[in-house]
């Protein structure tokens, strides 16, 4: 969809055509890995990563390695505190296992075992695949079956939920939380809908983003004494089932809440660090949204300042279409007083392992 509201996708063949090979463009983008001083982490999705042949993709993890193997030898020559940061997690983004699991092959799963036992040699600690469960009936038994042969060689799963009106139903994304722990996966982020008048329709308030994140996601809080043994769970992903089962009756709670509740937005990034400023004549609330203060940004970010926005949909018409969902509407009265909202901090889980030297604080690709 974004690609033709920036008119990358139209049609018109001749501005189709690719101007270089796919080989040629793989090596340019990673070149940009390469030569950054601070990037540590590297996202494969192009839509979804899994949609790739098992050799094309096989192909995109090789140069992903030989690349990661190049920042590491080009360290060594490199005094300490002028190092660069060297990649450390390898993420394919893919819906694949909610509507089509049959795509983890035993080859696939192979090559992704092999590539993992290789890149562990040269630093990279974590591997993780990133799917989007809408709903805890999408988790069906091949669903389970293909995260278990995920984790079984070593690569972390983890979700990322929309927040649609659907998705938005008291309770729902608790229950997929913990449906999806019982099966060995975390969840990541729980995003909200970008305002986009064409996504109005799906569109759950902020409001709502922020009363399910203090009424039903605080029961799966995860108490302090864990914030170490819970970091570990990645580097030692063939035992996640276990681990989350275990902690998960340690701590006395039915779920991890490992994700965070944001909205992502040009300028801003991922946040749900906002104040309602205002209010249209339609109800549609006025917000203005201020960057996540609990992670490091690069200084670009001051020159940008807040972002305002116009939520696309009242809270009145969204509560109206709980309505038609069959929800009892008095669940959900609280939802008005939320008119201030805060980013959390990130879990643990997600952290990145430390290195044994110490990184330059040069930026580069940065042009303010």
């Amino acid at each position: 969809m974004y690609d033709f509201q920036r008119g990358n996708l139209n049609f018109n063949l001749d501005e189709l055509k690719p101007n270089e090979t796919w080989g040629d463009k793989l090596q340019r983008l990673l070149k940009y890995w390469e030569e950054d001083t601070q990037l540590r982490d590297i996202l494969i999705t192009g839509g979804d990563a899994l949609m790739s042949q098992n050799k094309s993709l096989k192909k995109i993890l090789d140069a992903v390695l030989d690349m990661a193997i190049r920042k590491v030898e080009a360290n060594k020559k490199r005094a300490d505190g002028e190092k660069h940061a060297e990649i450390q997690r390898i993420r394919l983004g893919t819906r694949l296992l909610a509507y089509l699991p049959q795509r983890i092959t035993k080859e696939l799963t192979q090559i992704l075992g092999d590539f993992k036992q290789r890149a562990s040699e040269y630093g990279i600690k974590q591997f993780v695949i990133q799917t989007h469960f809408e709903s805890p009936m999408e988790v069906t038994p091949e669903s389970a079956l293909a995260v278990k042969r995920l984790v079984s060689i070593g690569w972390t799963v983890t979700n990322q939920l929309v927040f649609t009106s659907a998705a938005s139903r008291r309770g729902h994304t608790a229950k997929l939380r913990k449906v999806l722990n019982d099966i060995g996966e975390i969840s990541y982020y729980t995003f909200s809908v970008k305002g986009f008048l064409e996504n109005t329709f799906n569109y759950a308030t902020n409001a709502r983003a922020v009363q399910e994140q203090i009424e039903e996601k605080s029961i799966g809080h995860i108490p302090s004494e864990f914030t170490e043994e819970i970091k570990l769970f990645p580097l030692n992903a063939e035992r996640m089932v276990e681990n989350l089962k275990q902690l998960r009756e340690k701590a006395n709670i039915p779920f991890l809440a490992t994700d965070r509740n944001v909205i992502n937005l040009p300028g801003v990034g991922k946040s749900l660090t906002f104040r309602t400023i205002g209010i249209t004549r339609w109800g549609r609330r006025i917000l203005e949204f201020d960057y996540d203060h609990t992670r490091w940004h690069s200084p670009i970010i001051d020159k940008i300042g807040k972002v305002v926005i116009i939520e696309s949909k009242p809270i009145g018409e969204y509560m109206n279409q709980l309505v038609d969902m069959g929800e009892d509407i008095t669940e959900y009265k609280s939802v008005w007083g939320y008119s201030i909202g805060e980013t959390e901090h990130c879990t643990s889980i997600f952290e990145y392992p430390p290195y044994k030297f110490n990184t330059t604080e040069e930026l580069t690709n940065l042009e303010i």
